[in-house]
């Protein structure tokens, strides 16, 4: 029984300074900023937030900065549908790639991919069709819809004659030029 007994002492003794330790590691981290010097002056915190566990925290605003976007758009929104809607008389229809369960036919300027038409082949079930179904919807006539400015890009929907969306064809506000790719 002796040895049982000291045993136990052993592990009480042991609980104790691994607690002991534990709780000196944790107020360390709570207290460490991570930071030389002086720990964060909580009175220039612009208002209180409500954080997880009801702990209320400060929070500064202006104190971080974001890099800005740096350029100069020189095209204007109606500059830029004028370019597509120019455009879309020269539009070329490309090849047409199966992708599963949906077919992506190419839609060409100046040699270049700019836009891909996506059709489910539920409705065109061949690459023909989805072919064919692009060149009668070309041939009712497409204009470029109103862009939405991107940073320096401006996306121009191309509408078909039911003025459905069929894709978007981007263009660069610094220079006005088309972009290929997607």
């Amino acid at each position: 029984m002796g040895l049982n007994r000291r045993i136990a002492a052993l592990a009480i003794v042991i609980a104790a300074i691994a607690s002991g330790l534990v709780a000196s590691g944790a107020f360390a981290a709570v207290t460490n900023t991570g930071l030389a010097g002086s720990p964060p002056d909580f009175s220039t915190a612009t208002h209180w937030r409500q954080g997880p566990g009801n702990v209320t925290r400060p929070v500064w605003q202006g104190n971080v900065t974001r890099p800005l976007w740096q350029g100069n758009v020189t095209v204007t929104s109606e500059q830029a549908k004028t370019i597509v809607g120019d455009a879309v008389t020269a539009l070329q229809i490309g090849e047409v790639k199966d992708g599963g369960s949906i077919w992506m036919v190419s839609i060409k300027y100046n040699d270049k991919v700019v836009m891909t038409v996506v059709l489910g082949k539920l409705n065109t079930p061949t690459s023909g069709d989805a072919l064919k179904a692009v060149q009668d919807s070309m041939g009712r006539g497409w204009s470029a819809g109103e862009p939405k400015q991107h940073r320096f890009t401006y996306n121009v929907p191309i509408m078909d004659a039911n003025g459905n969306a069929v894709g978007n064809i981007r263009v660069d506000g610094r220079t006005g030029d088309i972009t290929a790719g997607f």
